[in-house]
């Protein structure tokens, strides 16, 4: 999860549940869509806010720069705005 200047562990994901229910009023089916919340932050950051955590994981393990050919994530505008 991303961190925002008001929740230090805010999900930027939601979902939608659809519950079906069959003429005698018995769930009969559902279905679970997720969806993204606030698609500004995919993009771009407020002050003092952390996008999401999987880029600074991923930039965490040095092998896996070095095999994807990554730099440091201060060389990162992307995960360096907050």
């Amino acid at each position: 999860n991303a961190k925002t200047v008001r929740n230090n562990n805010s999900s930027r994901f939601g979902k939608w549940i659809e519950v079906y229910f069959s003429k005698k009023k018995r769930v009969s089916g559902a279905r679970i869509e997720q969806f993204l919340l606030e698609t500004t932050r995919v993009i771009r950051q407020a002050p003092n806010e952390r996008n999401y955590h999987i880029f600074y994981q991923i930039l965490q393990d040095e092998g896996l720069c070095r095999d994807l050919n990554l730099e440091s994530a201060e060389s990162y505008r992307y995960v360096n705005q907050g």
